[in-house]
């Protein structure tokens, strides 16, 4: 009897312990939507290069190549924002950010295969990504975050030389990857230490002199830490049991948004771009003849139609949130492969005092690989099942452009010249447009869709040309050189059809 009294006893302490103890609420999760701050420090490498500068004599035309390597530091400041979504301790997210930044680097020595070698030099004085992330929940209550990240990244890259003095800046697209590790502080705060390597790729940026390109390469590796702000109110404990029996009763059902959540799918369509590239040329040298030179440049300068459209197709992903039963606010990203390809020729003839025509053939091709943007969006539902939507943000792609001038002239000893370029890079830019989509069964939606999109322009050397007049009815002899440039702006129309499905 003193036995069963002891262990009745036992259970009733151990008992009322377990009723005065609170529930340990649970952890609040890394679902959800965040903003906050970045700030951090890079280094890395940048290069310049252009075939140098030619020195025309009746030998020589071409200089020597001229190159600049050299390392890049500085810091960076600012803001981000994105989205996850957690399966277990599996955790999966978007994450865009877009940061001031003065990584800067320069070199004494460019061209030192020169008679002079100078200073140049590249500023990054702005980077953005927008990435993928999938990490996985650590520690007690899993409010450690250990995740792995890339994406796409784009920067604004101003290049310089001080030969003659040249400069230029263009935004460019290209890639990022790295982890990090990320806690949380508080109930909505977070914070993290991350790093990231930058390829932003090499491309020209600017010509160094007239028919002369310079190309700007850059690679960094960014290390920085952040604090971010989850909104929404945190995770509450579970209400206390109920120890009565209360009669059933059938929940209500609440109606939720049906665009809310994530989404993906496929779309096809046609693409545009714009209806001219333009070749210019000037005058570097002028014989004892100054028309020579001068018909030689206006031989090179024209203007070439090229415009069309061709077939464009790929695929999008996206997310919503629902302001309120006709009001939601979106961000879409999407990628599609372009056949968008053109090209054109004209032929000119210029005539010279006492000498025969200069004829002038000029060909041209301009194309866009690949195309995507990464866009938010804001939508009003006409109906619940269709909607209507403006939207806007970052474009990137891959483009190219080529030019090839040849020229002739009947006049001995005047020599025919050819001369040619290539552009090439991953440009970015903006998008602007509107569409609708309709919902026509649970979870599957189509919809229509106008861009406009500008990835810039570009003014790339095609090379320069001389020609020896030789004896003139005039005194002395002389050569005559031209260098020449092309313009061509990477920017047109989207119109295109979709399919999505959604996962909410």
């Amino acid at each position: 009897m003193k036995k069963i009294i002891v262990t009745a006893t036992l259970l009733a302490s151990s008992a009322s312990i377990a009723l005065a103890a609170p529930p340990t609420p649970p952890a609040p999760g890394w679902t959800g939507t965040y903003g906050g701050i970045t700030g951090g420090w890079g280094w890395g490498t940048s290069s310049q290069t252009d075939p140098g500068i030619p020195v025309f004599t009746p030998t020589n035309t071409e200089g020597p190549p001229a190159d600049g390597r050299y390392g890049m530091r500085g810091g960076l400041f600012g803001g981000s924002l994105g989205s996850n979504w957690q399966m277990g301790s599996w955790v999966y997210g978007l994450e865009g950010d877009l940061s001031w930044s003065n990584l800067r680097g320069s070199s004494n020595v460019c061209g030192p295969l020169t008679a002079t070698p100078h200073p140049c030099g590249t500023n990054l004085d702005a980077l953005g990504t927008f990435r993928g992330r999938i990490g996985y929940a650590a520690g007690p209550g899993g409010n450690w975050l250990l995740y792995a990240t890339g994406g796409l990244a784009v920067g604004d890259i101003h290049g310089w030389d001080a030969l003659t003095p040249a400069s230029g800046n263009v935004w460019r697209a290209g890639w990022t990857l790295g982890a990090g590790v990320e806690t949380m502080i508080a109930p909505n705060l977070t914070a993290k230490l991350e790093y990231l390597y930058v390829d932003l790729g090499n491309g020209q940026v600017f010509n160094v002199a007239p028919g002369i390109p310079e190309s700007v390469g850059l690679t960094a590796n960014i290390v920085r830490a952040g604090i971010s702000y989850k909104f929404g109110s945190p995770a509450a404990p579970p209400p206390p049991p109920l120890y009565t029996k209360a009669p059933y009763t059938k929940a209500p059902i609440m109606a939720g948004s049906p665009w809310s959540g994530w989404y993906g799918g496929v779309n096809v369509g046609y693409v545009d771009g714009a209806d001219r590239i333009n070749t210019d040329a000037t005058v570097l040298q002028f014989s004892t003849f100054a028309p020579i030179a001068a018909a030689m440049a206006a031989g090179a300068t024209s203007q070439l139609p090229i415009g069309n459209s061709e077939f464009i197709g790929g695929g999008q992903v996206g997310y919503n949130w629902a302001l309120s039963p006709k009001l939601l606010v979106g961000v879409e990203a999407d990628i599609q492969d372009s056949s968008l390809s053109n090209s054109a020729a004209v032929t000119t003839v210029v005539p010279v005092p006492f000498s025969p025509s200069f004829v002038t053939n000029v060909a041209a091709s301009r194309s866009v690989d690949y195309l995507g943007t990464v866009r938010g969006r804001l939508g009003a539902t006409v109906t619940p099942t269709a909607l209507l939507y403006v939207t806007g943000g970052l474009a990137y792609g891959g483009v190219k452009s080529s030019t090839t001038i040849s020229q002739t002239n009947a006049a001995a000893p005047l020599q025919p010249n050819a001369v040619a370029g290539t552009f090439s890079d991953t440009r970015a830019g903006y998008a602007v447009g509107a569409g609708g989509e309709w919902m026509f069964a649970p979870k599957w939606s189509v919809k229509g869709e106008y861009l406009y999109y500008d990835l810039g322009s570009a003014n790339y050397g095609t090379g320069n040309f001389a020609i020896d007049t030789g004896p003139t009815g005039f005194p002395g002899t002389g050569i005559a050189a031209v260098g020449t440039t092309t313009h061509v702006h990477f920017n047109g129309n989207i119109v295109r059809a979709g399919l999505n499905y959604h996962l909410n």
